[in-house]
């Protein structure tokens, strides 16, 4: 895991800046860089986890993910449940209660000012589906690597692998799924450990804390050790999908 400089000092972008006092050092300076540069790869997970609800909504779950996109390939499995909990060997509309759903991907990223590769998956079980369903709720784990995290701004370019692992809360989604329908209630929560090559303290392993927590529009809340972020999960792809608050 590593974390490349392209200038020989420590500066931080007008972002971070506005957010630090006066009394400010460098130290913190360079924290509050890496709490950005986590949002970002947190923010892109969360819409990326989003962009499966295609799979938690879809008649049919074919064997294969869609076909492989430049940015994204993968596979998944699902296996489902009369409401006793009994496998059955394909879904039914009225007696299927529940999905076990297992997601594998590989990724190239690029949003704005950063670009990486890696791979996430998802363990994921989906309830609430039996008979005329007016939400369905989702609960699991995930894991990801994200390989040279190329993060840049006007005063340098910073270069990281990342790993993550999460945990997915009661995350509740509105039936029938529209253009406009987001989750209603639930969290993402994320641990992110950032190993640092020649930062300011020389090489150390950072660690971030995120919980997004879901409210019913395209804006849920991220927290990312505390600090206050807002992501719109109606971000386009290429561009900047988060927003610091306060």
């Amino acid at each position: 895991m590593k974390h490349h400089l392209t200038t020989a000092t420590l500066a931080l972008s007008v972002l971070a800046f506005a957010a630090c006092s006066e009394t400010t050092g460098p130290d913190s300076a360079f924290e509050e860089t890496v709490t950005l540069d986590v949002a970002m790869v947190a923010a892109d997970a969360a819409i990326d986890e989003f962009s499966d609800m295609d799979l938690l909504f879809g008649s049919a779950f074919p064997g294969p993910m869609a076909a492989a996109t430049q940015s994204r390939s993968g596979t998944h499995t699902a296996t489902f449940f009369d409401a006793s909990g009994t496998e059955q060997d394909v879904r039914d509309p009225l007696t299927t209660a529940s999905i076990h759903l297992v997601i594998e991907s590989t990724h190239e990223f690029s949003r704005d000012s950063w670009s990486a590769t890696g791979m996430r998956s998802r363990d994921l079980m989906i309830t609430g589906l039996e008979g005329e369903e007016t939400t369905r709720t989702v609960n699991g784990t995930g894991s990801g690597v994200v390989s040279r995290s190329q993060h840049t701004d006007a005063d340098e370019t910073r270069t990281y692998d990342m790993t993550s692992a999460s945990v997915i809360v009661d995350v509740v989604h509105p039936v029938p799924r529209t253009d406009d329908a987001w989750p209603l209630s639930g969290t993402i929560t994320r641990d992110i450990t950032v190993d640092i090559v020649n930062g300011p303290n020389g090489d150390v392993s950072e660690t971030r804390h995120v919980v997004i927590t879901f409210n019913g529009t395209n804006l849920p809340t991220m927290t990312v050790d505390g600090e206050i972020f807002e992501i719109d999960l109606s971000t386009r792809s290429g561009r900047l999908p988060f927003r610091k608050r306060g």
